[in-house]
């Protein structure tokens, strides 16, 4: 009996040592990953599935998916610890940052190596307002009221130009950026606010648009991590995403993505944003700040 136990011993000790046998090595790491909803659950899965497939070359960590309805379910994730990595909006963040603390593992960046992006207030051409001024009285919608672009930043212009959100004849939360650069194309509402980046999502005949007013440039969204994820697998992360961003396959990789890579950011980057919030804050109808 134990020269049988022996041999058998001697045939499984090869195998545990050999990088293939996965069921002798100890477990792996898995990471749970959320992203804001600017697409469905689905299509930001497919969207998203080639660069998380060269993230899982690059760390030997596992990612599992979990999906979002809204920017502030992501928020509220980050913040129970429900996921570990999340890819926010520059207003999400600051209201996740400053609230109970992320770490920034990257900026992304967009086609042309563009680090920054602008929220747009449209309407078509043919509606007859020619300025923000002629909006009172109108349909009007948002995307989602932890949006930068499509809620924060057009709002704080409005504000500025004297309309309330009480002065339209209607107010839609249509949650993505496309949604309510549609709804303004289709004629579905008078004018909208969207990010400029939605005019190369879908197809819209830009002739017929009009851009009645455009923000300062914004720093793009960018991806964070829990801040008390070990410094291990952060600094692991962030290298293989500045690595992917420098990689001669990127374009492959980012291919279904409006962003092309990744850049070291740093939460200053975001103060523009944190000067919007602060106008804002005590406005009765910014009841999420």
């Amino acid at each position: 009996m134990k020269n049988i136990c022996l041999f058998i011993l001697s045939l499984i000790l090869p195998l545990c040592a050999s990088p293939v046998a996965g069921y002798c090595q100890s477990p792996q790491t898995v990471l749970k990953i959320a992203i804001i909803p600017h697409r469905s659950n689905l299509g930001n899965e497919q969207a998203y599935s080639a660069f998380f497939s060269e993230l899982v070359k690059e760390t030997g960590i596992r990612f599992t998916w979990l999906g979002s309805k809204t920017y502030d379910d992501v928020i509220n994730k980050l913040h129970t610890g429900e996921v570990d990595i999340g890819y926010v909006g520059p207003f999400s963040y600051v209201t996740a940052q400053d609230s109970f603390g992320v770490k920034i593992l990257c900026r992304t960046i967009s086609e042309g190596k563009e680090e920054f992006y602008h929220s747009i207030i449209v309407t078509r051409k043919d509606s007859g307002i020619q300025r923000l001024q002629d909006l009172k009285g109108k349909s009007f919608s948002f995307t989602d009221p932890d949006s930068t672009s499509g809620y924060l930043f057009p709002l704080a212009r409005l504000i500025a130009s004297g309309i309330s959100q009480e002065d339209f004849s209607e107010v839609r939360f249509l949650k993505r950026h496309v949604n309510s650069l549609l709804a303004v194309y289709k004629g579905h509402v008078d004018a909208g606010a969207t990010s400029i980046t939605s005019f190369n999502k879908i197809d819209v005949n830009m002739a017929e648009m009009r851009i009645l007013w455009q923000s300062e440039p914004i720093y793009r969204g960018l991806w964070v991590a829990r801040k008390d994820l070990p410094e291990e697998q952060f600094t692991k992360i962030q290298q293989a995403m500045l690595q992917i961003s420098a990689s001669p396959k990127s374009d492959e990789i980012f291919k279904e993505l409006s962003t092309k890579g990744f850049k070291v950011g740093k939460d200053s980057d975001y103060d523009n944003v944190r000067d919007v919030i602060k106008r804002l804050r005590g406005i009765k109808s910014m009841t999420n700040l």
